[in-house]
């Protein structure tokens, strides 16, 4: 063997042997409120650059895809807002700078999952399987048993109360589930490619996962597996129909967010109070919002504005109630009232260029359009009642989860 293909085969074995350790690490990360995904995810990229021998600069423009391009064109929008954001972080690195670095690292461990398709005795197809179970089981046992698991592994400080830690154990569990449905059409397409057993292991697996959702009163996460499955369900038969429409309707929220939160301060207050706490307080936050796009609807009021927008509010008898937590709870309104008009389109653009790249003829085979039209619905749901659009362990998920639809293959 020549010194420069064994030099390889050491690096690959290297890279190999980390993704297999952000595998185990993923479902840990995940139950502990997703924060620890990005990081994980950026590891590996940084370990995996030991070694490797970057592209000609001239070559890199055809290697990276036009979507990452826009995508990066988003950040760096985003990051020149910060010029005129009333938002001063404290941080060495705000929270845009993070992003501009971080993503590009993400996607490198995207690009790693990705390598291991070429190789014939890949363990990462079933070790998804395994995490996605073991996922599950953890969430499970801690929403049926009051959080057992989270507090044998953390157990309540000296003061401390569940009533005080209650709140922080909700949220992560949350994060939990929705990582999960990230996570449920590639593993859930996968199985079902398997035929007999894998049908049922398929069909069973995306009914604990709708029971997690339930039981952590998870409505987003509910909401983006129903949709996520009805998208797999018409991707059976029109594949690239349903993955286009699939960015067509991710696209839509963003570009017509404006007119929910339109919507939003055309609602009564009997029509309000009939609405669960939690959306009530949407609505709230949406009305606000409004106002504030028009203010700036072109540039935005710049990256992390609305975490200075600190008005407050009295709901079903709660005072002090915050009228915009730290994000909007919708990534359309999320990207207009920060980065406005402008970062909308760019958004806009890398939505359509994806779409397109993934259809096209050199694009996804038949079965991983499936999947994919399964991931983008259940995230274009998420993202448009849960998240802030700049959050990234967010971010480290969804590519995460999308990367893992290149285990799908087409039948031989």
């Amino acid at each position: 063997m020549k010194p420069g293909a064994q030099k390889r085969g050491i690096i690959a074995r290297k890279n190999t042997f980390v993704l297999f350790l952000v595998f185990l690490a993923f479902p840990l990360m995940a139950h502990a409120g997703g924060l620890g995904i990005a990081a994980i995810l950026a590891v590996y990229s940084l370990i995996a650059l030991l070694g490797f021998r970057p592209p000609h600069p001239r070559n890199i423009p055809s290697l990276i895809p036009a979507a990452i391009w826009a995508i990066m064109a988003l950040l760096l929008w985003g990051l020149i807002s910060t010029l005129w954001s009333p938002y001063q972080s404290t941080n060495t690195l705000n929270n845009a700078q993070k992003l501009v670095v971080g993503v590009p690292l993400y996607l490198g461990c995207a690009a790693g999952i990705y390598a291991q398709h070429k190789y014939e005795r890949n363990i990462f197809p079933w070790l998804l399987v395994g995490i996605t179970a073991m996922l599950i089981g953890t969430i499970l046992t801690d929403l049926l048993t009051d959080y057992s698991l989270t507090l044998l592994v953390d157990p309540l400080a000296k003061g401390e109360t569940m009533v005080t830690r209650s709140a922080d154990m909700i949220q992560n569990v949350g994060h939990a589930v929705s990582v999960l449905v990230l996570l449920a059409a590639p593993t859930g397409v996968y199985l079902w490619q398997k035929g007999g057993a894998g049908k049922i292991a398929a069909m069973f697996m995306v009914l604990l996962i709708g029971f997690a959702s339930h039981k952590a009163n998870a409505s987003a996460a509910q909401l983006g597996l129903v949709l996520g499955l009805g998208f797999i369900g018409v991707a059976t038969v029109k594949p690239k129909l349903a993955l286009r429409s699939g960015f067509i309707m991710a696209g839509a929220a963003l570009l017509f967010a404006p007119l929910l939160a339109y919507t939003a301060t055309q609602l009564s207050p009997n029509i309000r109070a009939k609405l669960p706490f939690s959306w009530e307080e949407r609505v709230a936050n949406w009305q606000t919002l409004y106002a504030k796009i028009l203010e700036h609807p072109f540039i935005g009021h710049g990256f992390d504005a609305v975490r200075t927008f600190t008005e407050t509010h009295t709901i079903r008898g709660f005072e002090g109630r915050a009228l915009v937590s730290l994000h909007p709870h919708n990534a359309g309104l999320h990207l207009w009232v920060e980065v406005g008009l402008v970062g909308v389109l760019l958004a806009c653009i890398a939505l359509y260029l994806g779409g397109r790249r993934l259809t096209g003829s050199s694009g996804l085979p038949k079965p991983a359009m499936v999947a994919a039209s399964g991931l983008v619905a259940a995230t274009a749901v998420m993202a448009s009642l849960s998240y802030g659009v700049w959050q990234d362990w967010w971010w480290a998920a969804i590519i995460f989860a999308g990367a893992t639809i290149s285990f799908i293959k087409e039948p031989t």
